[in-house]
């Protein structure tokens, strides 16, 4: 496979996004500078910094060509703050300034954003005049722009100006599309607009929450958005602050290393939150006659794999129930209690993307904005009606699925979400063989889907992933 720096850069410039091009790409690659740049982004990903230092460094010693070298140079400046380590930090940093120019234009376009938003968040020199002609071309650099002006104004606590920003930044980051960067959009609006306009907080804060369950699994890069929803919810006294400290610490269980504030081991579980299930429960009795009864088993589905902790009734005859599609004894079966009447509620919800961010910058209507059921288990479950629409033997599928342990449901919950939320425009195109490949067809799932999905797992994850779509064959 002939892959050159450019295509990599192409590829990466994605972040964390990026790791199934990575994965798939890597034993291809015979130039050892460039595997251990790869694996420096991955350890970076992953927060092993230590690691990632150490294969920086091994590039700057052994890379051939100035790109490269400078590249792993631009990730160390980061990774030695982070450290606390400011002092070769801003060495390096002053190094690769000196050596800008000598740089191709398409590497400068990857780096000048991030050097400028980190110089001026460091105040590491006042005499930064470094430039590219076309860096701004980027739309997820021109947001990284926007929240550093963002920044600017909040130090003079211009607030509704830092939203602004804010704002826009996250709708250039989203036509890039790069998910960290809208995410950290969303969480500056909310966050700094929260003390001056409580609603138009927890506009922002419900389209966090929303892309949050649509793109991130791992608790490490979510924690810090999910406070700042938390204390939108709490400042607006939401209900629906359950569902956050809910799933923050079923995340925990999964991502045990992670410290989580005491604040979401609080018991927000309210008669008022009782009282809010049962009225959407009527509600949506209304909305379920009106569906087709072919999409119930999708709906019921996906509304199971987007639940961290799953509900205890759905290996009963409920199955049965779904698919013969009696809607009269289906809303029966979900009438008994407040879990199920949840359930039946996240199965009947949507999330209107559209309606909401039209509202980003003009909350007159804020009402329509807010959600009684998480947007991060809508989102997640949006996922696997996507992945489903053209689906083929979905009974058997189901069937299959509910054989699986806990564990192995875990794992292949998260594998059929990673199918849909990685499809981006790629420069470098997998392809699926083998088993991935006759997974997909069997179930009329896309091939380009199935094998993102799949490389998006390290090598040890897609031996289990193997064993598990094998008993679908």
């Amino acid at each position: 496979m002939g892959i050159c720096i450019k295509d990599i850069l192409n590829i990466v410039e994605y972040g964390y996004f990026s790791k199934p091009i990575v994965n798939y790409i890597y034993p291809k690659i015979s130039d050892v500078a460039l595997k251990y740049y790869l694996l420096l982004l991955k350890s970076k990903w992953e927060r092993d910094y230590y690691s990632a230092i150490d294969y920086a460094n091994k590039v700057i010693s052994v890379a051939t060509t100035i790109v490269l070298r400078e590249l792993a140079r631009f990730e160390i400046i980061s990774l030695y703050n982070k450290i606390g380590k400011s002092d070769l930090s801003k060495k390096e940093f002053i190094i690769l300034r000196n050596n800008f120019d000598k740089l191709s234009s398409y590497a400068r376009s990857l780096i000048l954003p991030g050097l400028n938003l980190f110089n001026k968040s460091y105040n590491i020199t006042d005499n930064f005049k470094i430039y590219s002609d076309n860096y701004e071309e980027n739309n997820v650099d021109k947001a990284i722009l926007k929240y550093s002006h963002a920044r600017e104004h909040i130090k003079n606590e211009e607030y509704n100006k830092a939203y602004e920003l804010f704002i826009e930044g996250y709708f250039l980051a989203k036509e890039f599309p790069h998910p960290t960067m809208l995410c950290n959009g969303l969480n500056g609006a909310a966050w700094w607009i929260r003390n001056e306009d409580k609603k138009k907080a927890l506009i922002a804060a419900n389209l966090l929450e929303y892309y949050i369950g649509y793109y991130f699994e791992d608790l490490n890069y979510t924690y810090n958005w999910f406070d700042t929803i938390f204390e939108v919810r709490r400042i607006n006294n939401d209900v629906t602050i359950f569902e956050i400290c809910n799933i923050v610490n079923e995340l925990k269980k999964i991502f045990p290393e992670v410290k989580i504030d005491k604040k979401f081991n609080r018991s927000f579980y309210s008669k008022e939150f009782e009282k809010e299930i049962k009225k959407n429960f009527k509600k949506n009795t209304i909305k379920f006659r009106k569906q087709k009864e072919i999409n119930i088993p999708v709906l019921f589905f996906s509304t199971y794999t987007a639940l961290i902790e799953k509900p205890f009734f759905t290996k009963s005859h409920i199955l049965k129930l779904i698919f013969e599609g009696n809607k009269d004894k289906i809303i029966k079966f979900f009438s008994a209690n407040y879990e199920k009447m949840y359930f039946f509620n996240v199965m009947m919800s949507d999330f209107n993307l559209k309606k909401v961010e039209r509202r980003l910058l003009n909350s007159e209507d804020v009402e329509d904005s807010e959600y009684n059921i998480s947007p991060f288990y809508l989102a997640r479950k949006k996922l696997i009606t996507e992945l489903f629409k053209k689906t083929k033997n979905f009974k058997e599928f189901v069937f299959n699925y509910f054989k699986l342990s806990d564990e192995e449901i875990r794992l292949f919950d998260m594998f059929l979400r990673i199918c849909v939320r990685y499809d981006i425009k790629w420069p470098i195109t997998p392809y699926p063989k083998g088993k991935v490949r006759d997974f997909a067809i069997k179930y009329g799932f896309g091939q380009k889907h199935v094998v993102l999905g799949y490389y998006s797992f390290e090598d040890d994850e897609r031996v289990l992933i193997d064993d598990i779509i094998e008993r679908f064959l």
